[in-house]
């Protein structure tokens, strides 16, 4: 009798298991079929499936950690997914959990990555609780999931794409990542009234074709049709919060705009700096020119772009511009039917140097590949452009020790002169901190005939006189760059 029990318990075992795997293939191809035809409806997931497709949560399969959750990979039979695991559901109400899946749903855009589904489960789970000198009883504890589930995107966030004008993505890729993300935001703001409040590299993913996707809006960020908010939490990326957030948590699609202003920096400059506009063009134009890629409207979109990016960082949250302002300026970068002045260069040739560039120069990076106690020298030849005579001086800034043969110099028209900086011998390799620092800043003058290096002064190179000056930012890069 006891083996036929076994027998039968063991066949509604199976029953039962046999049950689950076919729910769980139904539960897949719903999503798969999601996440293939682009027009299906986001739809509700449950647990089991979420857990299975990334290996119940495995840090393995992590991929992403924000404020509000951890994202995992999840691997379908022929196509993966992001979820979203929320964290602290306990102090998380159903109430934010529906109206920010609410939310979700009712977005699509190209620019916005694809939310594909949701969970919430709860269960009650019986576990044992003892007390001192009491026997051990069951009590009933609330076991809470809030998971939500978007499109896997392969090629990564923003933040691994970031490097400087002489490095990384070409301009017509940074600048459709630009657009593309501003076309993202004008949707959310404008037709969704939604405040992302999280804006920065790590929150914009690029697909196959580099085209950015804005995601992890985070939780009950709706406006409720305000136009600004305060927050008793206010949390955000150091770097990109606006300056009203940090200080006093107050929240509006302002914030964003600034937020939209460092991430533009960044993308023209690879940095955080304030940039010197033209010294960033400088940099394209040397860049362009070296790669024989000629963009047709690169000077002004570069120009148009830094900008838009230092309106954006306005401290007065009333005088950075509205997104819908700024997607319509970089149209006017775009429009055949726009006048842009091009400056005299044709994109289907080498750039020319810009009016304000008196000195050309073949070399924007001074390497120096270093050796212990030696004398590490590096040649920079500089060509006047002008038809006039220009004065030059060049400063390091830094703490390494350099040699410098001329440090000044009067060059004629439409002639060259080559410096000689040599890197004076170190014992010990420099810190890649000290070397990040590294600079030569050259002060140049359009002068009179017949001056002399010993004429050169600090004034002759002063803007105030109201002489044709440029100055000119030169990187130094130390290799090998290592660190003691």
């Amino acid at each position: 009798m006891r083996l036929e029990s076994n027998l039968i318990s063991l066949g509604l075992n199976m029953e039962v298991h046999a049950v689950i795997r076919v729910e769980m293939e139904s539960a897949s191809n719903v999503l798969e079929h999601i996440v293939l035809d682009r027009s299906a409806e986001p739809t509700n997931l449950p647990l089991a499936l979420l857990k299975h497709i990334t290996e119940d949560f495995n840090d393995k399969r992590q991929i992403g950690c924000g404020g509000f959750g951890i994202v995992y990979k999840g691997d379908l039979q022929n196509s993966s997914v992001a979820v979203k695991r929320i964290l602290n559901c306990h102090t998380f109400n159903d109430e934010s959990f529906n109206r920010e899946t609410t939310s979700l749903i009712s977005v699509k855009h190209k620019n916005i990555v694809r939310f594909l589904g949701y969970c919430a489960n709860t269960e009650n789970k019986a576990m044992k609780h003892s007390e001192s000198g009491e026997p051990s009883k069951y009590i009933f504890a609330e076991m809470r999931e809030r998971l939500l589930c978007f499109e896997y995107i392969s090629n990564g966030s923003l933040d691994r794409y970031l490097t400087d004008e002489l490095r990384g993505l070409e301009w017509h890729m940074r600048y459709q990542i630009i657009r593309g993300i501003c076309d993202g935001l004008v949707y959310l703001h404008t037709e969704k009234g939604i405040v992302h409040r999280d804006m920065k590299p790590e929150n914009i993913l690029l697909d196959d074709l580099m085209i950015p996707k804005i995601t992890d809006f985070g939780i009950s960020k709706l406006l409720d049709g305000a136009t600004h908010a305060v927050t008793s939490d206010p949390t955000g990326s150091r770097g990109y919060c606006a300056p009203e957030f940090i200080a006093r948590g107050e929240v509006s699609i302002r914030s964003d705009i600034y937020s939209l202003g460092v991430i533009i920096k960044e993308l023209v400059t690879g940095c955080k700096d304030e940039p010197d506009i033209q010294n960033v063009l400088r940099r394209w134009r040397y860049k362009w020119n070296k790669s024989a890629n000629y963009p047709p409207f690169g000077y002004q979109q570069v120009s148009k772009c830094i900008e838009i990016a230092l309106r954006c960082l306005s401290d007065s949250p009333k005088k950075r511009p509205k997104i819908s302002d700024i997607v319509s300026m970089l149209n006017t970068m775009e429009s055949p039917n726009e006048h842009i002045t091009n400056l005299g260069n044709s994109p289907a040739g080498p750039i020319s140097a810009y009016p304000w560039e008196l000195l050309e120069f073949d070399l924007l990076e001074l390497n120096f590949p270093f050796e212990v106690n030696k004398q590490i020298p590096c040649s920079l030849q500089l060509t006047n452009v002008t038809d006039d005579y220009v004065a030059f001086d060049i400063e390091m800034m830094g703490i390494l020790r350099y040699c410098i043969k001329p440090e000044k110099r009067v060059v004629p028209p439409r002639s060259m002169c080559n410096v000689m900086l040599t890197l004076q011998p170190h014992e010990r390799v420099p810190h890649a901190m000290v070397c990040k620092d590294e600079l030569f800043i050259l002060k140049c003058a359009a002068v009179s005939e017949g001056l002399t290096a010993e004429d050169i002064i600090e004034d002759m190179l002063n803007k105030k006189l109201g002489k044709e000056v440029d100055k000119v930012t030169l990187k130094v890069v130390i290799l090998p760059l290592a660190i003691d």
